[in-house]
């Protein structure tokens, strides 16, 4: 108003004409607009109208009744207070939304860096609560991680923890504005792994959605971060216990190769009597079975470097397998191998003492495992491009869940610790010579055929 009153003296003082006046008027009522917004621009209108009015329409010093060029002059100063109030109205939203866009993006820029640079030891929720509240300005937040199963929270809403839960649950994102709570499932690609619950702060669900995403993605970091140590964990006592067996393995050597030379030297002194001399034989081939289990143990504990050589040769399968099964049946306690699907002159190319080593443990297996009064059935297939060997005997069988794991190291089944004594090393060494040869082995198991087990070898052709 105050500035009306000035433009008007000052344009009466310098005897400006009503259309000069009228102009300069209209530049206070923009202003104003701009400034104030329409009502005050409405209420500095008419009195520019009145100004106009009294001081530059004839006659002068006094308030004529109306005519057209007073209401031209109305109509124009409110058509543009409100047209140019409600331009910057939305001029102003528009910086407002932009300033809080962009300070919006910085915080999750600075979420983004702080996560990156979070400890990777112990868990990562209460870290990553801590952030957000700092950066976020939050009265109480949620985080849930579904993969063990537990929440970490700051501040001491209760009833925000139920409903972070309750929305992974549900697998459903909500917010209210009222009070000004954020909840959203943490989702990496369609699987959900926990979820996140913001109250106290004034968010927009762009932002929700981006914590969450970013929170779900400093999860699976950790997860992998941890996945990683526990792995490198296990490399290093796998490579303990590989190191610690060859070294017992080489000391073992020496005993046995003294006792069987003792044993032998007995024998051949002679003077004994038939127990005496069954019991010295016994220590004898006992001896060679020890000594023989040794070199196979030594002989598998480099299965595990990464520079193992194999000495591979022709080998025809048909023969080996004879030699393998005759020897079986020797072995303490005895029992009955048939040997079917003869196929002479199919032959692999391999390592004749680490195929004889899988397929012995196969036969191994079943005597230990199988029914007593049952006959281990050994089966040779030859197929277009690949040699099968299988073998099969009746007992108890493996669990579904088990049939993977069996031929991982030391790892025993649940139903094979009370049947017979073992290591849990002998499949997962005929699961590494078949993949040093390209092969594979599995196992079938049911409650009428007992279990079988198969190592699957690529066979050479006739020309080869």
């Amino acid at each position: 108003m105050t500035l009306v009153i000035i433009v008007t003296w000052a344009s009466f003082v310098s005897h400006l004409n009503l259309a000069a006046v009228g102009f300069l008027q209209l530049l206070v009522v923009l202003g104003v607009a701009i400034k104030a917004g329409f009502w005050h621009a409405t209420v500095v209108s008419l009195l520019a109208n009145l100004c106009l009015n009294y001081f530059f329409t004839p006659p002068i010093f006094s308030f004529s009744v109306p005519n057209p060029q007073d209401w031209v002059a109305l109509t124009v100063f409110e058509t543009t207070a409100l047209v140019v109030s409600r331009l910057s109205t939305q001029a102003r939203a528009q910086a407002a939304r932009a300033t809080s866009t962009h300070e919006e993006m910085e915080r999750l820029y600075e979420f983004s860096r702080r996560l990156l640079v979070l400890d990777r030891q112990g868990t990562p929720e209460p870290g990553i609560l801590a952030v957000i509240q700092q950066l976020f300005r939050i009265e109480s937040g949620v985080l849930f991680h579904a993969v063990n199963a537990k929440a970490a929270s700051t501040g001491t809403d209760t009833e925000l923890d139920a409903e972070t839960r309750a929305a992974f649950v549900a697998d459903k994102n909500s917010q209210d504005a009222d009070t000004l709570t954020y909840i959203r499932v943490l989702r990496l690609g369609v699987r959900a792994v926990g979820s996140i619950g913001l109250r106290g702060a004034r968010l927009t669900p762009v932002t929700a959605d981006a914590i969450a995403s970013l929170t779900a993605i400093a999860l699976e970091r950790a997860n992998s971060f941890e996945r990683e140590t526990q792995t490198e964990a296990e490399r290093q006592s796998e490579q303990l216990r590989t190191t610690v067996l060859d070294a017992l393995a080489h000391e073992y050597k020496t005993p046995l190769t003294v006792l069987r030379t003792a044993a032998t030297g007995l024998i051949e002194m002679g003077g004994l009597s038939s127990v005496q001399l069954e019991l010295v034989t016994l220590i004898d081939s006992e001896t060679e079975r020890l000594n023989t289990l040794t070199t196979r143990l030594l002989k598998t504990s480099r299965l595990d470097s990464a520079d193992v050589r194999i000495r591979p040769e022709r080998i025809e399968i048909d023969k080996l397998l004879q030699a393998l099964t005759s020897v079986a049946r020797e072995q303490p306690p005895k029992r009955d191998i048939c040997l079917e699907g003869r196929s002479e002159g199919v032959c692999i190319r391999a390592d004749r003492e680490l195929v004889s080593i899988a397929i012995m443990q196969f036969l191994d297996n079943a005597r230990k495992y199988s029914d007593p009064a049952s006959t281990i059935v050994v089966r040779l297939e030859s197929l277009a491009t690949t040699v099968r060997i299988s073998v099969s005997s009746a007992g108890p069988p493996i669990p579904a869940e088990e049939r993977e794991r069996i031929f991982e190291r030391f790892y025993r089944g649940s139903g094979s610790s009370h049947r017979a004594a073992g290591t849990g090393i002998g499949l997962s060494i005929t699961k590494k010579v078949a993949a040093i040869h390209q092969g594979r082995v599995w196992v079938v198991s049911n409650d009428h055929s007992g279990n079988t087990f198969f190592l699957e070898m690529p066979r050479l052709s006739r020309e080869q």
